[in-house]
């Protein structure tokens, strides 16, 4: 675990620069206003329009979504997150991302960096000059009616919804490349898995965070979290039941083939979010958590099957997530007792110094182990196969510059044994030069008498 259950009760300002409901202002705003045809390009499109369902809401409520990165498990995996809240995992992956959102998780079209073009964006920014979301606002809305109108409304809306940068304003980015090459082509802005992007976006922001914070949360810290949130921001609420009901209410009238998003809001409370303390008070003691999110009707498993495919690439192997997922396809519950106990704790007591979390139990079905050794165990083996695979790639590397070595000593050898071979033809040639030389003088000398 990257906290300790101390930490669990402590506040941060939690920013978010997935700016939906000012976005959708802008391009609703826009004066002329936007074509029909424009409009429903938006609207109408196969990912987007899920978005724009979506009971708008001017403030994220980010507390959900903190309280389960104060609880993120350490794993190799590099393609999900994990986090154990009151002894129950919960898995953050793209089908959950997916699930939640509706967005095209397929695999990228080969080569999609360089996919799109540059006509675009050349023709509107100059040579060196900044491409900033705060750039792109500012020639949409002074731009008017024109042929290019809806290439750069949809450069807006990636930059402010999909992606949003951690920097605002004159100390920002460019909106990245892949927007800007994408936008070139409308067509193909609409099969992009535009999903997939925005999960491994906001997997490098959690890393980012868990980086950052080095398992101590300093109060009253102001901390940004770019990027499309809203999948994290309502996982909590989808796997645990109890903060569902509690904070989450159904939309009238939304549609059976929508993603979660669109199927439910928070609830009114006078208030701008749901703090911490809140949250926590509700969560209390319960279990009753789903660890992977189970689908609710035969429409949520066939929007699976339109936005996810098979993996092109096999994630990291990780023991612990591997023994997890194996029990969960076998229908049993994992529960870690001793993790449970330090969960519900640690939100009553006053912050420690941060150590090194101690061993859990895990209870799978009706049967408890303690697994607090075996737990240590796993992670020594760990430790372990990350050495061997260091050492594995040391000789790996020796054996490469041996190869190398060899490769430059086998010319040298041959010029050695041309040398060689030249020399002993000198020697014998030179041997059976002297023989002729001396037969001359004995023949000589005979004449001469």
């Amino acid at each position: 675990m990257f906290f300790k259950p101390s930490e669990y009760s402590k506040k941060i300002k939690l920013g978010t620069r997935c700016m939906i409901a000012s976005a959708i202002k802008t391009l609703k705003d826009l004066r002329p206003k936007l074509s029909n045809a424009e409009w429903s390009w938006f609207t109408e499109h196969p990912q987007f329009k899920h978005i724009f369902h979506m009971k708008t809401e001017n403030n994220h409520r980010v507390h959900g979504m903190w309280m389960l990165l104060l609880r993120t498990a350490g794993s190799e995996r590099q393609r999900e997150r994990w986090f154990i809240v009151n002894g129950v995992a919960i898995r953050y992956g793209l089908r959950e991302h997916g699930l939640i959102s509706g967005l095209f998780c397929h695999n990228y079209p080969l080569g999609y960096k360089q996919l799109g073009g540059t006509r675009f964006v050349d023709r509107h920014f100059k040579e060196g000059e900044s491409r900033r979301l705060e750039d792109v606002k500012k020639k949409l809305v002074n731009m008017g009616p024109h042929k290019d109108r809806l290439k750069m409304a949809v450069l807006f809306f990636l930059a402010s919804v999909v992606c949003a940068q951690t920097k605002a304003g004159h100390k920002a980015n460019d909106v990245l490349e892949v927007f800007q090459r994408a936008v070139d082509d409308l067509d193909y802005c609409k099969s992009f898995p535009w999903g997939r992007l925005s999960y491994d976006y906001m997997l490098k922001e959690i890393s980012h965070t868990m980086e950052h914070f080095g398992g101590v949360v300093k109060e009253k810290t102001l901390w940004p979290l770019p990027g499309f949130c809203v999948p994290l921001e309502l996982l909590a609420f989808e796997a645990i039941p109890k903060l569902g009901v509690a904070f989450r209410e159904p939309v009238d009238g939304a549609s059976p083939n929508c993603p979660r998003m669109c199927k439910s809001s928070f609830k009114r409370n006078g208030s701008t979010g749901v703090s911490l303390a809140v949250i926590n008070k509700e969560l209390g003691n319960t279990t009753v958590i789903d660890s992977i999110i189970p689908t609710r009707t035969p429409q949520e498993e066939r929007l699976l099957d339109e936005i996810l495919e098979d993996e092109d690439d096999v994630d990291q192997s990780d023991i612990a997530v591997d023994s997890w997922e194996k029990c969960l396809d076998a229908g049993e519950k994992i529960f870690f007792k001793d993790m449970f106990d330090e969960d519900v704790a640690g939100r009553s007591k006053q912050p420690e110094p941060i150590e090194d979390a101690a061993g859990d139990g895990v209870q799978i079905g009706e049967q408890s182990v303690q697994v607090g050794d075996v737990m240590t165990l796993v992670t020594l083996v760990k430790k372990t196969m990350k050495l061997l695979k260091t050492v594995d790639k040391k000789v790996d590397q020796l054996d490469g510059r041996l190869d190398q070595l060899d490769g430059r000593l086998a010319p040298i050898e041959e010029f050695v044994k041309e040398a060689q071979g030249k020399e002993a033809e000198v020697d014998e040639a030179e041997a059976h030069g002297k023989g002729k030389s001396q037969k001359r003088k004995r023949s000589v000398g005979k004449g001469k008498k």
